[in-house]
C-alpha cells in the first residue's frame, strides 16, 4: 500500500498517522480529507497532504475515520468519485453490511485500532469482510507498523474490542489518576518528577507480564504477608473494586452494541 487517504483527522487518524511516520512510512505518501479546520491543522504539522490538492494521485487505500453520522454519506462520496476504491472503516457502530450493500464488488474491511498507536504500541482490530487475501495481507502488514494487530473471526466482537482495548488507554489513565494525588504530595508537586514515575512505574509492569504470563504471581512476588501491599490488595478485595472495573468495562461494550443498532 504506497498512498493512504484519511477521509477524517480526528484523534484516532492522528495517532494511526504518527505511528505510520515513526514506522518510516513516508509522510508524502500520506493524503487526507478533512473539513475540520483544527483537524487539517494538526495534520499539516505531520506533514501529510490535502488530497484536494493532489488529485491526480494513485490511490491505494481509503481509511474512513469520520463520526457515524457522517460515515455513509463519506463512502458514498468515496464510490462516486473513485474507481474500485479499497477501503478500511475505522467507525464505530456501522456494520459491514451496510456499506456492502451499497456496492457489493467493493473490498472492505472495518478495523480498530487505538490511540496507543502514535507510539506504535497500538492495538488494531481487524474484520474482513470483502479484501482479497493479498490485499488484506498488505493491510495487516500495515497495522502491524503502529503496533499488534488482532484478526477477529466475527464482526460482533468488535463491540468487545472496543469497550476493553479502544477505550481503554482512558479506564489506566483513569486508575492512574489516585496515584498521581498521592504523588504530588510525594514529590513536592514536582508534576515532571511524577509523571517519571509513572512511566517507569507502568514501564515496568509492561515488562513484567512480558517476562511472565501468569499475575497471580506477579501478585505474590510483590504482596508479603502482613505487609503493605497485602494491605492494600486486601481493601480493593473488599471494596469489591475488580467487580467495579468489570462492570465498567461491560457497560462499555454494551454502549457499543447499543451504537451498532443505532444505524
Amino acid at each position: 500500500m504506497k498512498n493512504i487517504v484519511l477521509f477524517g483527522g480526528g484523534n484516532i487518524a492522528q495517532a494511526v498517522v504518527e505511528g505510520l511516520i515513526n514506522a518510516d512510512f513516508k509522510a508524502d505518501n500520506i493524503f487526507y480529507i478533512e473539513r475540520n479546520l483544527r483537524n487539517q491543522k494538526a495534520l499539516k504539522k505531520l506533514k501529510v497532504k490535502n488530497l484536494k490538492k493532489n488529485a491526480s494521485i494513485k490511490i491505494d487505500l481509503f481509511i474512513l475515520a469520520v463520526k457515524p453520522k457522517d460515515a455513509i454519506d463519506a463512502y458514498k462520496q468515496i464510490l462516486n468519485e473513485y474507481k474500485d476504491p479499497k477501503i478500511v472503516s475505522f467507525v464505530a457502530g456501522i456494520k459491514s453490511k451496510k456499506y456492502i450493500k451499497l456496492n457489493q464488488d467493493i473490498q472492505f474491511l472495518r478495523a480498530m485500532p487505538n490511540t496507543s498507536a502514535r507510539f506504535n504500541l497500538g492495538i488494531t482490530a481487524i474484520y474482513n469482510s470483502s479484501f482479497s487475501k493479498n490485499n488484506l495481507a498488505k493491510v495487516s502488514k500495515l497495522f502491524k507498523k503502529i503496533g499488534i494487530v488482532m484478526n477477529l473471526d466475527s464482526e460482533a466482537k468488535i463491540d468487545t474490542f472496543t469497550g476493553m482495548i479502544g477505550s481503554g488507554p482512558a479506564y489506566f489513565f483513569y486508575l492512574l489518576k489516585s496515584y498521581e494525588k498521592k504523588l504530588m504530595s510525594l514529590c513536592n508537586q514536582d508534576r515532571k518528577k511524577v509523571n517519571a514515575v509513572m512511566v517507569n512505574l507502568i514501564k515496568g509492569v509492561g515488562f513484567s507480564i512480558e517476562n511472565n504470563d501468569n499475575l497471580d504471581e506477579l501478585i505474590e512476588a510483590v504482596a508479603s504477608k502482613k505487609g503493605t501491599t497485602e494491605a492494600g490488595l486486601k481493601s480493593f478485595k473488599s471494596g469489591k473494586l475488580d467487580k467495579t472495573f468489570e462492570k465498567g468495562i461491560s457497560a462499555a461494550i454494551k454502549r457499543s452494541k447499543e451504537i451498532s443498532n443505532e444505524f
